[in-house]
């Protein structure tokens, strides 16, 4: 109800079409939501993603909940996480995916950090709430501070899938912790070359991580 009263003043609005929200609507409305371009991964092991680390032997398989398409629902929505501040939108996302990833045997979820420059700029990591939000569904804890980000690169969605990857070494720290046996999910907002994504699985395959899943929220098409 005090909701309800609230958007008497304040009303919610769907990201993508701007029709007005009902209660238990959020962000999109019902029909924008349907719309959304899911990839079906989770019925496809050989899926494009999981296609981009086919030279991983440790990553067992990779999960994108929709597709990104330029001027699309996906864009709309990782910028209103990204840069409008609506952080609760990630939390949400995860939400929404968790259920696509129901059948994984994991330990624990490792978010992609954000440099501390960056992250202090943000104010906060837009892949650690999306891991927040499969963590209040799958019921498996984040683990968000094995590994840091250690160099601070420049936007990469102008560079060459090479620059990318030359950019990506080094990039993480060394992980002391023992992960022998472990079967971790990492966390991305979006993946592209899958180069970011990558590197951190090398550092988790360097820690004895046994088995690796991948999951984002959109991968280019």
């Amino acid at each position: 109800m005090f909701r309800d009263f609230i958007s008497l003043f304040f009303p919610r609005t769907c990201i993508q079409c701007n029709k007005p929200l009902i209660s238990k609507e959020a962000y999109l409305c019902t029909g924008c939501k349907l719309d959304l371009p899911l990839t079906f991964d989770f019925k496809l092991p050989a899926n494009d993603l999981f296609q981009k680390f086919a030279s991983e032997p440790k990553i067992s398989s990779a999960q994108a909940f929709i597709s990104f398409y330029q001027h699309g629902i996906a864009q709309k929505l990782l910028h209103h996480l990204k840069y409008k501040g609506v952080q609760d939108l990630g939390k949400v996302l995860g939400r929404w995916f968790a259920p696509q990833l129901m059948e994984l045997e994991l330990d624990f979820i490792i978010p992609i950090p954000l440099h501390h420059k960056k992250q202090r700029k943000r104010g906060y990591n837009q892949s650690q709430l999306i891991a927040e939000g499969l963590s209040e569904q799958l019921e498996i804890p984040v683990k968000s501070t094995l590994v840091s980000r250690e160099i601070n690169t420049r936007s990469q969605t102008r560079k060459s899938k090479l620059q990318r990857w030359q950019d990506m070494e080094n990039i993480y720290s060394r992980i002391s912790a023992d992960l022998g046996g472990k079967k971790i999910l990492v966390v991305d907002d979006v993946v592209t070359t899958g180069a970011t994504v990558s590197m951190l699985c090398a550092r988790l395959v360097e820690a004895g991580a046994s088995e690796i899943h991948v999951a984002c929220i959109a991968r280019g098409v």
